[in-house]
């Protein structure tokens, strides 16, 4: 039961209030007065009145009822010769105890009163304050819950535009989740059946199946990220690449819990990249071809004089001394020929192959513009084993870094090329040739040096085309290999140092193959100019 408040009448001024009190004395002793049984007992209506006079109005007011009805009690009844039926004492005694009392209880009561409407007012003030939260909170899940929605079609949008694909794995309940662009990776509609792991392995090339099945159940034991690229096909027979990286989460024992990821198409990314790997290629082809067609120049004129001289010749003996020239001029033709032929040839799959042989076969091609530029190259090769590769695209490798050094050498210097066996800094278990090749050039600064990679990215736009350090490193990528660079610019201590990892894991599954020599040979062509970055 709510109790009333009497702070509506607070504002009132006390003698106002004093006076309403006196009023409320004066109906009490009224009807006391009229009422004939309540002679007997003067004060049974003052009493209450006094407390709800404290109640309503305060302290002035109860105070002010008390004396009136003391008053008024004294005047009007006790005058008479009735009696209090509690005792005898003196009338005085008697009214002077019922002032004080009356006026502390009511006090009380009204304190009390007070306290127990404060304490409803907290409580009510609490629960608006809860009802206001609440609504707050329902307003900002609301509000969360729509722009949630609004980001979740965005990125289904942006999802589709790129080509990318969202998809989770829960490894404790088996449960898989895909997004719409899932599906259509491996060329099916969204929605067409439920999603599982093994459907997505299934469209997995078979040449790559094995590999990514290997490689998925090693990132699941060990990695806590992974990023691969492998093959595709459609039901009707389409291939597409596409690149898979995602996450690893693992509990209190380092178990995987659950995996998330995204898939992209990234089959134009991988077409343009093998057309501008051809590109260079090319390029790179056409400049030692210009090279070697003025180097087969000078045996064929060479051929001419001494067919000349054959002509001439006044003994059978100093003919066939003079034909024997000309023969050895030809070979050489034929060897820069043959040459040239093998550095342009396309192998269709991976040798075992001596890079000693290679890297020697290409620093002949470049000795006539070593030895006009000063330059002194040593090649160290320690307790050096045979490797899988493509011979041509090894030889590219290092046409564009010697060529590369070349260049940073306009006066002068010193190069050195070692190779010994080694281990991939990325993965230590797997062996392979460590190639590492030095050089005292100009050196490179570090934007260079963070750039070097890239793409059309040429310190000389005149001359450079920008790929050739990027086919460096997608040849050495494609090989499974890995390749650093070092530089400095420093006074009397410039330089750079390139280090080329391949790995030797083919050479198990070639075994019996005939190791073939590097296909450059060590012929004296002039090398064509080349950029040093690209």
């Amino acid at each position: 039961m709510k109790i009333p408040s009497a702070s509506s009448i607070d504002h009132l001024p006390w003698p106002f209030r004093t006076l309403l009190g006196c009023c409320t004395a004066a109906v009490s002793v009224g009807l006391t007065y009229a009422i004939a049984p309540l002679h007997a007992f003067p004060l049974l209506l003052a009493f209450p009145t006094v407390v709800l006079s404290a109640w309503f109005f305060g302290m002035a007011g109860s105070f002010g009822c008390a004396v009136l009805d003391v008053t008024l009690v004294d005047l009007l009844l006790t005058k008479t010769q009735f009696r209090f039926s509690t005792g005898f004492a003196q009338e005085e005694v008697r009214l002077s105890l019922f002032l004080v009392l009356s006026t502390l209880l009511g006090v009380l009561i009204r304190r009390w009163a007070d306290q127990r409407t404060e304490l409803n007012a907290r409580e009510l003030k609490k629960s608006l304050i809860l009802a206001q939260t609440q609504k707050q909170m329902a307003e900002e899940r609301a509000r969360a819950g729509e722009a949630l929605r609004d980001r979740d079609a965005a990125l289904r949008i942006a999802l589709r535009a790129s080509g990318m694909g969202l998809w989770s794995w829960d490894v404790v309940s088996e449960s898989v989740q895909w997004s719409d662009e899932m599906f259509r990776m491996i060329g099916y509609e969204p929605g067409e059946f439920e999603p599982r792991n093994q459907i997505w392995f299934d469209a997995i090339h078979p040449d790559d199946a094995e590999t990514m099945r290997e490689a998925f159940a090693h990132d699941l034991e060990h990695a806590d990220e992974f990023r691969r690229q492998y093959r595709i096909v459609w039901p009707d027979g389409t291939v597409r690449w596409v690149e898979s990286q995602g996450q690893c989460q693992r509990g209190k024992d380092s178990r995987a819990i659950f995996l998330m990821g995204v898939v992209t198409d990234v089959t134009h990314r991988k077409q343009a990249e093998d057309a501008m790997l051809r590109a260079e290629k090319l390029a790179v082809a056409g400049r030692l071809a210009a090279s070697v067609a003025h180097e087969i120049n000078n045996p064929l004129e060479a051929v001419t004089n001494l067919l000349y001289l054959i002509t001439m010749s006044g003994t059978a003996e100093e003919a066939r001394a003079h034909a024997r020239s000309a023969l050895d001029e030809l070979l050489r033709v034929s060897l820069i020929t043959q040459s040239t032929l093998k550095f342009h040839r396309e192998q269709g799959t991976p040798k075992i192959t001596m890079l000693s042989e290679v890297v020697d076969g290409v620093i002949g091609m470049f000795r006539p513009r070593l030895t006009v530029s000063g330059i002194t190259v040593d090649v160290l090769a320690t307790n050096e084993i045979a490797i899988a590769c493509m011979p041509s695209e090894a030889q590219q490798i290092f046409a564009n870094l010697i060529a590369n050094s070349i260049e940073a050498m306009p006066q002068g210097g010193k190069m050195v090329i070692r190779l010994r066996p080694s281990r991939d800094w990325r993965e230590w278990s797997v062996e392979g040739i460590r190639v590492t090749l030095c050089d005292s050039g100009v050196g490179m600064d570090r934007a260079t040096m963070r750039r070097i990679f890239e793409p059309f990215f040429t310190t000389k736009a005149e001359t450079g085309t920008g790929l050739g350090m990027w086919v460096v490193a997608q040849l050495v990528e494609r090989h499974g290999g890995n390749v650093r660079v070092w530089s400095r610019q420093r006074y009397g201590a410039s330089g750079t140092v390139f280090s080329i990892f391949l790995p030797t894991a083919l050479v198990s599954a070639m075994e019996g193959v005939e190791v073939e020599p590097a296909a450059v040979q060590a012929v004296p062509v002039e090398a064509p100019a080349v950029n040093s970055i690209g």
